[in-house]
């Protein structure tokens, strides 16, 4: 009779937490919902600092299609940029710019905006903003179907890269060069760069890029064995 009792005096008590826990995790939602649904779904323009505020005009500008305009604020933001020293944003700014015209079908002028973000880098000594820029010419170029001059910009993005610390970068690089490798067939290199990639991945300690060029790196595995047998 005790053992019933004493055993139904635990269940009560766990059932009573269960409903407190419940309440609790219930008004947590409630009031998590609630924030969420009186936020605005456009960030407002609210920074400090004046180039920030251009830059974050910019990227309105873009969601709108104003695309003129948004490459107007970048521009203004660059010319603050410059008069602090600040070339990295600068240089990142340009990059900025490119994808704008990329986005807007304006190839002549995305890799003018690219090839100004290389020479920034490349004053700045940093390699991985320099290959960073040089693969967005290459995928520029894929976008077009110029496959020749991607390949000479992948390599030249790769070449910049390859002895500089794991970055996620630096494996993006080599991952979009192993697509670049799979579009013309050469499923060997393909495989090296994917390889390469998955190892700046890990040694970034990017998961996401590690596990989601593993199943690329098998499925070419297997097709390179089955061609050889």
């Amino acid at each position: 009779m005790l053992k019933k009792l004493k055993s139904r005096t635990k269940i009560a008590l766990i059932v009573s937490l269960i409903i407190t826990f419940g309440l609790s995790f219930r008004i947590g939602l409630d009031k998590f919902f609630i924030e969420e649904t009186n936020q605005a779904i456009t960030p407002p323009i609210d920074a400090k600092d004046e180039a920030n505020r251009l830059i974050q005009t910019a990227s309105q500008n873009f969601f709108y299609h104003e695309f003129d305009q948004a490459v107007e604020n970048y521009k203004k933001a660059i010319s603050l940029f410059e008069e602090r020293k600040d070339f990295k944003r600068a240089a990142r700014t340009y990059e900025s710019i490119g994808d704008i015209h990329k986005f807007s079908r304006n190839s002549k002028e995305a890799k003018n905006a690219y090839l100004l973000a290389v020479e920034y880098h490349q004053k700045l000594q940093d390699k991985i903003g320099k290959g960073r820029a040089m693969k967005k010419i290459a995928e520029l170029h894929m976008d077009y179907s110029e496959l020749d001059k991607a390949g000479e910009w992948f390599g030249k993005a790769v070449m910049e890269v390859k002895d500089a610390k794991p970055h996620i970068v630096k494996a993006k690089i080599f991952e979009t060069q192993g697509h670049y490798f799979l579009k013309t067939e050469q499923i060997s290199k393909a495989l090296e760069a994917f390889q390469q990639a998955k190892s700046d991945f890990d040694k970034a300690g990017y998961p996401l890029g590690y596990d989601n060029i593993s199943p690329m790196i098998q499925k070419l595995k297997r097709q390179l064995k089955n061609n050889t047998t």
